[in-house]
């Protein structure tokens, strides 16, 4: 059973910004589950906090439902736009319905980019809202990826490692363009 006094402990190595890392994960994850106790003072901390640390809180206390104040502070977080994406996941997941409109506005307000629509929308028909959002995405280098829109060349789909086990002693130029370079026999283009 976790006490507050270890809970204010835990909360106190999170915002610690001069301890290693792992051990601020570490207070992360405790605070994850459980410590509903102590939602109040990580607002507190949430608002005179910055960067990762800010981040790290709202991020624990967007698993601890029902606060007005935690809800302000995904929309706030939502609104700065450093991780569109992330925020509007954790408002859909936050499940609030008055995330709907925002959601909306949000995407109608900014010029999204495709993964971040795709969270947006998630989020919006999470929260049990209908996502009527038209854009024309064809230029997201992302959405073409996710399509096969474009046609990679076939250095993109090599493994980086292909070259080590299909060795011959003329795999050193790929960019060979003499037709007579005995390099294109080992890729079935005999001549």
């Amino acid at each position: 059973m976790k006490t507050k006094e270890e809970m204010l402990k835990m909360l106190a190595v999170l915002v610690d910004e001069s301890l290693p890392y792992p051990e601020r994960l570490e207070a992360y994850e405790y605070l994850m589950e459980d410590c509903e106790e102590v939602v109040d003072e990580m607002l507190e901390k949430f608002y005179t906090t910055e960067g990762d640390t800010n981040k790290m809180l709202i991020e624990l206390l967007a698993g601890y439902k029902g606060n007005p104040a935690v809800y302000m502070g995904l929309v706030g977080c939502l609104y700065r736009g450093e991780d569109v994406a992330l925020f509007a996941r954790l408002l859909g997941s936050y499940g609030d319905e008055r995330a709907i409109d925002v959601l909306k506005s949000f995407a109608e307000e900014y010029d999204l980019n495709y993964n971040e629509f795709m969270e947006v929308r998630n989020a919006v028909e999470e929260l049990g809202g209908d996502f009527d959002y038209d854009k024309d995405y064809t230029d997201d280098p992302f959405y073409r990826y996710l399509k096969g829109l474009d046609d990679p060349d076939a250095d993109s789909r090599r493994s980086p490692f292909e070259d080590l086990f299909a060795q011959t002693p003329h795999d050193h130029d790929d960019e060979c363009d003499d037709p007579d370079c005995d390099h294109h026999d080992h890729h079935g283009d005999h001549r």
